[in-house]
């Protein structure tokens, strides 16, 4: 048989296989053909593109360039498909994040153990002469993160969104109980895993409300997902005790607050005693938040940390007072924001004695006078000082400023009063992309 006749029967077949493969393409499915001979079948199989008669790059990519002209699918589905075969991988990986970059990538961030490379179940999973990283690939298949296959892992195939959630879930060993409405959910073929990573900020939906499964995942992507695992490993397991008002409680993201979403993300415990419209300094009718610990001390609460915010209500309804030069924080009461703060930390310093605490300044917000959030601002942080209380100050140290409508809109919840978003209370997505981080990061060094 000649060399062209191979090549024909080889494209003809693919093309007869299209229906199989263009469900974008290279989805790991083994496509088989019943009138095809043993000696001329063409299978993509775990993402590599397997054919005895391929003699080399030139004939895979005379074949893939068929199935895309001929199929009608994107460029996109195309790169995909190349991204899958062994021949193209020296051309191709170096414009994308592989699989075997990603796996190696999570499993020392997440310090796995990982196999011998000579142990002898490495050799019996996979051909060695194509993959450098085989002890990493079987570790991870052993512990459940990818699915155990005697061919091949596909080592030089693109990192999609798909296949790094579902490893990140299995590997981080994320719960799966959250649910995800997007516009492509039913080509998801992991759904839960998509749903968790949706869900906890580690991958978003694209502008038209699809996860896009198939899409490559970006350096970048992979760069921030692999340093919030950092912080998982410091963070996972430890309790959070959090005090203050309505930005800590979450009124604005349906009372799921800063510290249930530490909770979800790093799963640390979360114990939460902040309430809405809650202030440092007396005002009737309002919960002070010194009132809080209390309630938190005679219910023998323990913590490794302790959250705590607060002023936004004060600036509105107490006079600001001043910071004093000693610790006799009974002595003065209570009634103006100073004293009321520095109760509520000479209180948590007597009864939670080497609990670290993280005091949150909120963010620029068009709330009271410019000059009061200002002020009570920087009182608030003289105070943190004073009594050595670390600072995640989302004012300064974040770009969370809703005097900008653009940002009040998108970050700050709606209601029927303020359809353009409130300015004061985070919605979800200001949560997570201006709190949790800069909190995260804070917390990171008081562990580190």
């Amino acid at each position: 048989m000649s060399v062209n006749l191979k090549k024909l029967i080889t494209i003809s077949l693919i093309l007869m296989l299209t229906v199989g493969v263009v469900c974008f393409c290279c989805s790991c499915a083994v496509v088989n053909s019943a009138t095809a001979t043993p000696t001329t079948q063409a299978v993509i199989d775990n993402g590599i593109l397997h054919d005895p008669y391929f003699e080399g790059e030139d004939d895979v990519e005379s074949a893939l360039s068929t199935v895309s002209q001929n199929a009608g699918i994107g460029e996109h589905t195309y790169l995909v498909c190349k991204g899958y075969s062994n021949y193209l991988d020296s051309t191709y990986s170096d414009t994308i994040v592989t699989r075997s970059e990603w796996i190696c990538g999570l499993l020392d961030t997440l310090e796995v153990a990982i196999v011998d490379e000579n142990d002898f179940s490495v050799k019996s999973y996979i051909d060695s002469k194509y993959y450098d990283n085989s002890e990493y690939f079987v570790t991870a298949a052993k512990n459940g993160y990818i699915g155990g296959v005697s061919k091949g892992f596909g080592q030089y195939a693109p990192a999609t969104r798909q296949y790094v959630s579902t490893t990140l879930v299995m590997a981080a060993g994320y719960p799966r109980n959250y649910k995800l409405s997007c516009s492509d959910f039913a080509m998801i073929e992991d759904k839960k895993q998509a749903a968790t990573c949706v869900e906890l900020g580690f991958i978003e939906l694209n502008e038209n409300n699809c996860f896009d499964p198939y899409g490559y995942i970006t350096q970048d992507q992979v760069d921030y997902i692999l340093g919030e695992l950092e912080y998982l490993k410091v963070l996972k397991g430890k309790t959070v005790l959090s005090f203050g008002d309505s930005i800590m409680h979450g009124d604005g993201n349906f009372n799921e607050g800063i510290a249930d979403l530490l909770e979800k993300k790093y799963m640390m415990k979360a114990v939460d005693y902040s309430k809405g419209g809650s202030t440092f300094g007396y005002v009737r009718d309002r919960e002070q938040i010194s009132n809080q610990v209390i309630a938190a001390i005679k219910n023998k609460e323990k913590a490794d940390v302790i959250l705590l915010d607060g002023g936004t209500n004060d600036m509105r309804k107490v006079a600001p007072g001043e910071v004093s030069d000693d610790f006799e924080y009974k002595n003065h009461g209570r009634a103006d924001f100073w004293s009321g703060m520095e109760y509520t930390l000479g209180l948590i310093d007597d009864k939670f004695a080497d609990v670290p605490v993280l005091y949150v300044r909120a963010h620029n917000m068009k709330f009271s006078l410019e000059r009061n959030e200002v002020h009570f601002g920087e009182l608030a942080l003289d105070i943190c000082e004073k009594w050595q209380v670390n600072v995640a100050d989302v004012f300064s140290d974040t770009n969370f400023n809703a005097h900008d409508e653009l940002i009040k809109s998108e970050y700050t919840v709606h209601t029927k009063n303020c359809e353009k978003g409130d300015s004061v209370h985070p919605n979800k997505l200001g949560y997570e992309e201006f709190y949790i981080p800069l909190i995260a990061q804070k917390l990171n060094e008081i562990f580190a």
